[in-house]
């Protein structure tokens, strides 16, 4: 993946700190000259790493401006009680003290396994290496740092005329809709304004909220948006973060836990977006349908049983079920007669349309998923060890 420069003000690292078992990039610092406006949704999981505890303080007594940005991959700092919030206060003060900035400007955040204490000594010890790597080009080495499962790197930009929007995700494993899901880190030179949390909240809404891989949410998710202010207000900033949002959240459905295929559920027909939404999750999810497509078969039976159980009022015998441009089922009725094209093209694609119209409105939503194969539970068999 190519260089990808970051929006004016922003300089990000990322190095090998030994935190992860199995070696690599696994330290990242973003950093600012001085603080600038972020705003971010965590997790709703009732367990939450330590990161969300001391996000969401750090957040209220700086009044939402941050000045450096510290992450590791490896390990979650999740369960690991008081010392675990006490490890990640700590970073933020090693952080903090070669700024000369307070440590509420700091946002420390973790992702990896749950339930271990952070490696803490080695990670102070490796701070000073970080500021040296600080760079306007850093984005790579930053995006490397924060993967865990991760096979691809997740980044996009977005020109804002003069100014420029850059998304860095991570995410693979784990990941359901519930507030934020993944890491995911949104940085501008454009002003914000006075609802930048209210555009970072309808941004996710159309993109992180409607993507899914496996059901689980972990209790560390995040989203920031962030901006180093070095120019005014823009009229497209939000809809450059549903654009940029929506291709990060696709590459990480794309990059699912063993996938070999991005599957696109496209609901229509609905009454609401919202229902047309939360049926799409529900298809998406099933396991029977996302094994059927990593098995190239086009069995519509599971999409609209699927549907049907989502609690959205329909009439089932007026649905149309699509794989591809193959229509499967219509007029309460399948049709064999296209099953051999759509299996076709199961096989040729990597990534692949399944849509239902519910014949209940007008209302449409996409929702992005993956296959479910055989690799995705020997990665999870083993994780830990």
């Amino acid at each position: 993946m190519t260089t990808t420069p970051l929006p004016r003000g922003f300089r990000a690292a990322g190095i090998a700190a030994g935190i992860k078992k199995r070696g690599g990039h696994d330290f990242a610092l973003v950093a600012l000259e001085e603080a600038g406006p972020a705003a971010a949704l965590f997790t709703r999981n009732q367990l939450v790493g330590a990161h969300v505890t001391v996000c969401r303080e750090h957040l209220a007594q700086s009044g939402g401006r941050v000045r450096a940005l510290l992450v590791n991959s490896g390990n979650a700092n999740c369960a690991t009680g008081t010392a675990g919030v006490d490890d990640a206060h700590r970073l933020a003060e090693a952080i903090a003290e070669r700024l000369e900035c307070p440590a509420h400007e700091v946002l420390v955040m973790s992702t990896g396994v749950i339930g271990a204490r952070l490696p803490l000594a080695k990670m102070l010890d490796a701070v000073p290496q970080l500021f040296d790597a600080l760079s306007a080009d850093g984005a790579q080495d930053f995006n490397r740092a924060i993967m865990t499962t991760d096979t691809t790197e997740k980044r996009a930009t977005r020109k804002l005329g003069e100014t420029s929007l850059v998304g860095v995700a991570k995410g693979s494993g784990m990941i359901h809709p519930d507030m934020a899901t993944m890491l995911a880190y949104l940085f501008t030179d454009a002003a914000l304004g006075d609802d930048a949390h209210e555009l970072l909240s309808a941004a996710n809404r159309k993109s992180f909220q409607r993507m899914t891989v496996d059901g689980d949410t972990s209790p560390n998710d995040t989203v920031l948006l962030w901006s180093s202010e070095r120019a005014g207000p823009t009229a497209l900033l939000g809809d450059a973060l549903n654009s940029i949002s929506g291709e990060l959240a696709r590459l990480i459905a794309k990059d699912g836990e063993g996938a070999t295929r991005l599957i696109t559920v496209r609901v229509s027909g609905a009454p609401t977006e919202d229902a047309a939404a939360l049926v799409g999750r529900v298809i998406a999810t099933s396991p029977l349908v996302k094994t059927a497509v990593a098995g190239r078969d086009p069995n519509w039976g599971r999409i609209l049983s699927a549907a049907g159980r989502a609690g959205i009022p329909f009439p089932a015998e007026r649905a149309l079920v699509k794989v591809g441009s193959s229509v499967v089922f219509a007029d309460g009725r399948p049709h064999p007669a296209n099953e051999g094209a759509a299996a076709r093209y199961l096989a040729d694609e990597a990534e692949v349309m399944l849509s239902i119209d519910l014949a209940a409105g007008t209302a449409t939503a996409d929702v992005w998923t993956c296959d479910l194969t055989a690799e995705y539970v020997s990665i999870n068999a083993d994780y830990r060890t």
